[in-house]
């Protein structure tokens, strides 16, 4: 089968290499569509030290597929059945699953290789994190159920409610999802902070009541900006970027008693300067927010399967396979929000 190899930062190769077989409880799935993230640039600039673990390796890992073969003692599945896998299954055993944390379980089986043919959805994904499609329909928008996922955790753990002011920092593929789940569920305004211009606009699309360009603006002057129509500050304030800049900027977004999702992972090792005296005496909560569950996958395929929430406006693009580089050189330069890779 043909598949993208990952031999080092920004070294991927378009290659053929072994079928694989399903063993006990796996299933192969032959895929439709494999659908590019954030996660996927940073693989291709730096590796990933969770997912590659050995060079060459195959990568990617959000994608629908039709069932080709199925292992021994797999239950609920056949083969020719459309499924979509979340990337991850929780062990369910350890001290954070045992606690229903799964996002922070320490024994994630991981998917991996959605960049390819073929790919084998492991056992542990099979049983807990694997859905099936009822309807031969909206599959492109389904590719992307573990994208609305992420945001929806981070949409439930924010608390926001009605009348509430919502600041999302950051508009990429997350940031959009982020305004969708805000303005189908909650009636609070949404003002939406970014630096190009295509993004703002699709912002408002998806529905924000306000998109400030915050390019060449620094800390002080985007705080400003804000705190001209909301003197204290936003209820909410989501940060989807995942750059210190970024969550430097936010603490100074967010009103007396209201809370920061720094939801945009940054590199390790980063820092900000936190003033504990607001942190304190303004009662601000802050919180971080990781990855999903079976629960956030399950009822992000639901949205989407149901037409609550329209996935299709984040699709920029499709390519083929063996222009995988391609989609993720766009990607760098901040010109799409999601490509689908037809395989």
């Amino acid at each position: 089968m043909k598949s993208i190899l990952f031999y080092g930062p920004e070294d991927i190769r378009y290659e053929e290499i072994a079928k694989p077989e399903p063993k006990n409880g796996e299933v192969l799935v032959k895929i439709i569509y494999a659908a590019t993230g954030g996660t996927d640039l940073k693989t291709y600039l730096r590796g990933h030290p969770r997912i590659i673990k050995e060079i060459p390796s195959r990568f990617g890992y959000e994608l629908i597929g039709e069932i080709e073969e199925i292992g021994m003692d797999v239950e609920g599945f056949r083969r020719g059945d459309i499924v979509v896998p979340a990337n991850t299954a929780p062990c369910f055993k350890c001290f954070f699953c045992k606690k229903e944390e799964y996002s922070l379980c320490k024994n994630l089986e991981f998917l991996n290789g959605s960049f390819s043919e073929y790919i084998i959805i492991p056992a542990k994904i099979v049983k807990h994190n694997l859905y099936k499609v009822e309807e031969r329909q909206d599959l492109d928008s389904l590719c992307m159920t573990q994208t609305l996922a992420v945001a929806l955790h981070g949409f439930e753990r924010s608390k926001i409610k009605d009348k509430d002011v919502v600041v999302i920092y950051g508009l990429g593929a997350i940031g959009q999802c982020f305004i969708k789940l805000c303005k189908a569920f909650r009636d609070c305004e949404v003002i939406a902070l970014g630096r190009s211009e295509h993004k703002l606009k699709l912002a408002q699309e998806n529905g924000a009541d306000k998109s400030i360009n915050i390019s060449g603006l620094n800390g002080k002057e985007i705080e400003q900006t804000l705190k001209k129509e909301h003197k204290y500050g936003a209820d909410v304030v989501i940060e989807a970027v995942g750059k210190e800049e970024a969550w430097q900027n936010c603490i100074n977004l967010v009103r007396a008693g209201g809370l920061i999702n720094y939801f945009g992972g940054c590199t390790k090792g980063s820092s900000i300067n936190l003033d504990t005296y607001r942190v304190h005496y303004e009662e601000i909560k802050i919180i971080g927010v990781f990855h999903h569950s079976p629960y956030f996958i399950q009822k992000a395929f639901e949205l989407i399967a149901s037409k609550q929430i329209d996935m299709k406006n984040l699709i920029s693009e499709e390519l083929r396979l063996k222009d995988l580089k391609v989609a993720l050189e766009k990607h760098r330069q901040g010109q799409v929000f999601k490509i689908l890779i037809k395989v």
